[in-house]
C-alpha cells in the first residue's frame, strides 16, 4: 500500500537556529531529493540553483535569501497578497503566492517524493496577520499527512536576541533597558500563543511538537532536533550547515545601535561587521553576565508572560514548558552600560585602525564621551 505524502511543517520560531536549518536543507537539496525528501524552491532563482545542484552535487556555500529560505519568501508573499504586510527587502522580485504554491505542487507531481519540508520562521506570523493562511497552505495538499514543529525560546532571552538582530540589520531601535521591550508584548515575539495556536488548531492530524529551545540545544541543535521530530527518514552523509546568522555580543549591541542612528547606512554596516567579530579580539563581558532589562522590566515581562506560559504548558501535557521560567526575574551581575564601557576601553586606535574613517571616528567619540 502506497504511503501518503508527508508534509513536515517547520514554523520557527525566530532566533532558535532556523537560519542554520534552512542553510542545511538548501545546501543538501539534491541529496535529500534522491532520498525522497523535497525541500521545494518557490521561484526561478531557486529553480536554477536546484537544477545546478542536481547536475553538479551539493556543496557548502553562501546562498541568497530567495534560495536559502524559499519558504520565508513564500510566507511573506502569502501575507503580502492578503494583507498590508510588506515583504522584507532582501526577498526580491517574488511572483504571486499562487504561482509559488503552484511551483511546489508541480515539483511534487514531477518528483513524487515521500516527504516535503516547508520550513520558515516567517510562518509563525500567520496567527497575527491572517490565520486563514494556515488553511490555504495545508489545503494545497489534500491527500497528505502532516507534522508540525515549532521551537520556542524563553522570552527574556528571545527578546534580547531578536532586538540584537534588528540592530544588526540597521533597524532603528530604542534601548531595552529604557522600555523598548514593551513594543514586543502584543506580537509573536513575546506572545508565543499568538505564534503557535492557529497552527496547532488548524493543521490536520496530531503529530505536532512544541519544543523548548534549551532542549533543542541539548539534543544537538536545530538540525538534529528537527530531524528527530520531523516524521521523515533523513539520509546519512548530509553536509553540515555553515555559520549563517551570528549575533552581536551584548556588550557591544548598544555601540551598534548608536552607530545606526549616527552613521549613514554603509558606514553603520561596516561598524556592525567589525563589532560582530570583536569577541575574538578583546575580552568582552560574557553575554550571560550582561543585564539588558533591569529589575522592573523583568518583573513586568514575567507577569505578562504567565498566562501565555500556562497555555504552552497545558498544550504540551501539563508540565512547565519553561522549567526555568523564574530565572526571568534574576538580575544579571553587570548592567549593559558597564559592559559597554569595558568594551569601549579596549577599542584603542590601534584596534580600530582598519575601519573606514566614519565608524572609526564614531568609536573614538563614543569612547571619549560615554559614561555608564
Amino acid at each position: 500500500m502506497t504511503q501518503p505524502l508527508h508534509i513536515s511543517l517547520y514554523i520557527g520560531h525566530h532566533k532558535v537556529g532556523s537560519t542554520s536549518l534552512q542553510v542545511f536543507l538548501s545546501q543538501n537539496f539534491a541529496r535529500l531529493a534522491r532520498a525522497g525528501i523535497l525541500y521545494p524552491f518557490t521561484e526561478m532563482r531557486g529553480a536554477a540553483q536546484a537544477m545546478t545542484r542536481m547536475m553538479r552535487g551539493d556543496k557548502a556555500e553562501v546562498l541568497g535569501p530567495n534560495v536559502r529560505e524559499p519558504h520565508s519568501a513564500l510566507a511573506y508573499r502569502m501575507m503580502a497578497d492578503t494583507t498590508r504586510f510588506q515583504v522584507p527587502q532582501q526577498f526580491r522580485m517574488l511572483p504571486h503566492s499562487g504561482q509559488m504554491l503552484h511551483a511546489i505542487r508541480s515539483q511534487i507531481a514531477a518528483m513524487n517524493p515521500k516527504g516535503v519540508v516547508l520550513c520558515s520562521e516567517a510562518f509563525s506570523n500567520f496567527g497575527l496577520f491572517n490565520p486563514e493562511l494556515v488553511d490555504r497552505l495545508c489545503n494545497q495538499f489534500p491527500q497528505a499527512g502532516f507534522s508540525l514543529y515549532c521551537a520556542l525560546r524563553r522570552p527574556d532571552e528571545y527578546i534580547v536576541s531578536w532586538h540584537g538582530q534588528r540592530i544588526k540589520v540597521s533597524e532603528p531601535c530604542e534601548q531595552l533597558r529604557d522600555g523598548a521591550w514593551k513594543q514586543y508584548l502584543s506580537t509573536i515575539h513575546f506572545d508565543f500563543r499568538l505564534a503557535a495556536e492557529v497552527w496547532m488548531k488548524r493543521v490536520p492530524g496530531d503529530n505536532k511538537v512544541l519544543r523548548n529551545y534549551r532542549d533543542v540545544l541539548a539534543a544537538g541543535g536545530s538540525e538534529a532536533d528537527y530531524i528527530a521530530h520531523s516524521g521523515l527518514q533523513f539520509p546519512d552523509g548530509l553536509l553540515p550547515a555553515v555559520m549563517a546568522n551570528k549575533s552581536l555580543p551584548l556588550a557591544v549591541t548598544e555601540i551598534a545601535r548608536r552607530g545606526n542612528a549616527a552613521l549613514p547606512g554603509p558606514e553603520a554596516h561596516q561598524l556592525v561587521r567589525f563589532l560582530l567579530d570583536l569577541d575574538q579580539k578583546v575580552d568582552l563581558v560574557p553575554n550571560r553576565q550582561v543585564e539588558m532589562f533591569g529589575e522592573s522590566g523583568r518583573r513586568k515581562m514575567y507577569d505578562r508572560f504567565l498566562p501565555i506560559h500556562a497555555w504552552l504548558s497545558e498544550t504540551t501535557g501539563g508540565k512547565p514548558f519553561f522549567p526555568d521560567l523564574d530565572d526571568m526575574l534574576a538580575i544579571r551581575p553587570i548592567p549593559e552600560p558597564e559592559a559597554m564601557r569595558a568594551a569601549l576601553d579596549q577599542l584603542t586606535p590601534d584596534l580600530t585602525a582598519a575601519l573606514p574613517e566614519a565608524p572609526r571616528d564614531f568609536i573614538a567619540m563614543l569612547r571619549a564621551s560615554f559614561k555608564p
